[in-house]
């Protein structure tokens, strides 16, 4: 009985597969036409794709999470849940606006930037954070004071900071 069941499954099995590999083979296929208007427009929002910023600010009873991805903001307060938050679905300008701001700074240079100020190790600050994650390669600063980062990125934090504080 076994033999018969293990038979009948076995054809059963290879002709589904046969089907569904016909099926495909002559399914009609997309064809992609660019313009030079949309090469230059790819070439412009490369940044968008495969990228991704977070910045993150903590202290002992603060915590703030803001990520950049795919054209949208998630902003997270709550520490313990900061995967969940806010979902921000950012215009055209706007996510335009960081991209530039993140093609601004200066990926290899990100983690040797020196912080202006020190107040974070005594309490005096939140520890702030800003990880850029760029064609699969992590790009982590130093940490700085929040409220106070490094100029490079002073333009970029400010920006992705000004969403929490509208909400």
């Amino acid at each position: 009985m076994k033999t018969i069941a293990l038979v009948f499954l076995s054809l059963f099995l290879t002709k589904s597969c046969q089907t569904k590999k016909g099926t495909t083979e002559n399914a009609p296929v997309a064809e992609v036409v660019q313009t030079e208007k949309t090469k230059s427009e790819m070439k412009e929002n490369t940044i968008q794709i495969g990228t991704k910023v977070e910045y993150e600010a903590l202290s002992r009873g603060f915590f703030s999470k803001i990520v950049f991805e795919n054209n949208q903001l998630t902003i997270a307060t709550d520490r313990n849940n900061a995967e969940k938050g806010t979902v921000v679905m950012l215009t055209k300008e706007d996510a335009s606006v960081i991209s530039n701001l993140v093609k601004a700074v200066n990926l290899d240079e990100l983690p040797n930037l020196k912080a202006p100020s020190e107040a974070r190790t005594y309490d005096g600050a939140t520890h702030a954070n800003l990880t850029i994650t760029s064609n699969g390669k992590v790009y982590t600063g130093a940490g700085f004071d929040g409220g106070n980062p490094p100029a490079a990125i002073a333009k970029l934090v400010s920006k992705l900071v000004s969403y929490s504080e509208k909400k």
